[in-house]
């Protein structure tokens, strides 16, 4: 068995991105609203359950009707027609901090079908750049796996462990700045759209 190299990982996704070598990735959106890509994407996100959003439409309700859904969805992403529905607010009580809450916001079935079609296209794209130490939000990546690494580090010599939580992180994400980077790798323009609806 050949042995594969190990390059030093990049520390942003700027770094990573070489004009002269890095090729834009074209003609994404019709990847996206394959048949098969959003058939997967639904069963993620009846598999992962959670609420209905605005439209009271929940995992059950969807399921019942899944194929008519899916042929809407495929339709008005080809068509360019597909638009979110607002999000449906809650607030959550944070652990172990009485009093704290947690400000949420759940999409509707249909929308978290969309974005999980477009996870899916992009995910493979995007998740070579990101750091090894990050573990948030990452298939695949979990506590113990953290945990893991913590005490990898640890065993090494390192001291120090900082916990933070960022308040509002998601909330406080510049979206110019995040899409920017995106385009450096996606060129298709319907994606980026589409990003920047959702």
């Amino acid at each position: 068995m050949s042995e594969i190299p190990v390059h030093p990982r990049p520390r942003r996704l700027s770094d990573w991105i070489n004009p002269m070598e890095a090729r834009k990735v074209h003609s994404l959106i019709d990847k996206v609203y394959q048949r098969k890509n959003l058939e997967v994407a639904w069963e993620r996100v009846r598999a992962n359950r959670g609420s209905g959003g605005v439209d009271g439409i929940s995992v059950a309700d969807f399921a019942e009707q899944a194929d008519q859904h899916l042929d809407r969805l495929q339709a008005e992403l080809r068509a360019r027609t597909y638009q979110p529905q607002p999000v449906r607010q809650v607030s959550i009580p944070k652990v172990g901090k009485p009093g704290e809450f947690r400000n949420l916001g759940i999409p509707s079935i249909y929308d978290r079908v969309c974005q999980q079609a477009l996870l899916n296209r992009l995910e493979p794209i995007f998740e070579p750049v990101f750091d090894d130490a990050n573990f948030g939000y990452r298939r695949g990546r979990s506590t113990h796996d953290a945990l893991r690494k913590i005490w990898k580090e640890i065993e090494s010599g390192k001291e120090w462990i900082v916990d933070a939580d960022l308040k509002d992180f998601f909330g406080s994400v510049d979206h110019d700045k995040l899409l920017s980077l995106v385009a450096q790798r996606i060129a298709d323009g319907r994606v980026l759209g589409r990003m920047a609806l959702t």
